[in-house]
């Protein structure tokens, strides 16, 4: 199927060579329809160090990336008439053929220490691998304000305690909410949780996280400690949120500092920015109240 092209496609010093396939009569219909697919094919050859691939294939392949693929896998090839297929990144994200499915078999020679040949296919499963991480995606984020839902943002935050790092948890609940909600609609509190949303997602950018855990409360996790400055930002962000019309917004934010001990948890955070928040309710809501070495504060 394969042998010495009429001429090289692209060459690179330190690499290998990529040359095209020289067709029969007969099968170069369907090197004509390769065109049009989205599958390369391909063999590498171990003595000269050379790769052939189907024409469909120039400018799409990195080939220092699937050099460094063949060095891989010659150490431990399919042995003969075994047909492997796994998938794997190849290139810089958003490149062509980033993600790809390969299907691939040796060709031996006397069962030496190393494959004489490695031939397969590679299929481009970009476009899957894109709706699988939106798929994913819809299952971690809350649906109306696209930040990370309870369960989700829990996951992340017992993760990145595991670093002992210094860290904050901040609770905020949207300050007399039921009463927007009546007086207003639930169509008004739904653009008053998303803005609220989109107001800590741009004070607390990533990689800080932001979730919500219930029907009007947020929560915060960032390891930057000018956490008490945002906040205060944020309470001087919703008091001009909002509408004439649509009634008056504030918030009551709880923030607590991890003590980056081993036994601490997300629970055992929240459990205490929790209170914290209901301190600042009950101090006249508007505000800030902090816990921090068994200290109470209210700002």
């Amino acid at each position: 199927m394969t042998g010495n092209s009429e001429r090289q496609l692209e060459s690179e010093s330190k690499g290998i060579i990529q040359e095209s396939f020289r067709f029969s009569q007969a099968e170069q219909l369907y090197g004509n329809m390769s065109f049009f697919t989205d599958t390369v094919l391909f063999e590498y050859s171990y003595p000269e160090k050379r790769l052939y691939l189907s024409a469909n294939a120039k400018g799409h392949i990195n080939l220092q990336a699937f050099e460094r693929f063949f060095i891989k896998h010659r150490d431990n090839a399919p042995n003969e008439g075994e047909m492997r297929s796994f998938e794997f990144s190849m290139g810089k994200k958003g490149e062509p053929f980033h993600w790809c499915c390969c299907n691939l078999t040796a060709i031996w020679e006397d069962r030496k220490s190393a494959p004489l040949k490695m031939i397969g296919k590679l299929q481009d499963i970009s476009g899957s691998k894109a709706r699988e991480e939106q798929l994913l995606l819809k299952s971690l984020k809350d649906g109306l304000t696209g930040v990370y839902n309870k369960s989700a943002f829990e996951y992340r935050v017992d993760e990145l305690l595991k670093g002992d790092s210094e860290s904050w948890l901040c609770m905020i609940d949207i300050d007399n909410f039921k009463e927007i909600n009546d007086s207003y609609g639930h169509p008004t509190g739904d653009r008053i949780l998303m803005k609220v949303g989109g107001m800590l997602c741009d004070l607390f950018p990533e990689p800080d996280l932001v979730g919500r855990v219930g029907g009007d409360e947020f929560v915060v996790f960032t390891s930057e400690p000018d956490v008490y400055k945002r906040a205060e930002k944020l309470l001087k962000r919703a008091k001009k949120s909002v509408p004439e019309g649509e009634g008056r917004l504030s918030v009551s934010i709880g923030i607590v500092s991890s003590t980056g001990k081993k036994e601490e948890n997300y629970q055992r955070l929240f459990s205490q920015a929790d209170r914290a928040m209901y301190y600042a309710k009950q101090a006249g809501k508007n505000r800030i109240a902090s816990y921090h070495d068994n200290i109470w504060q209210v700002k």
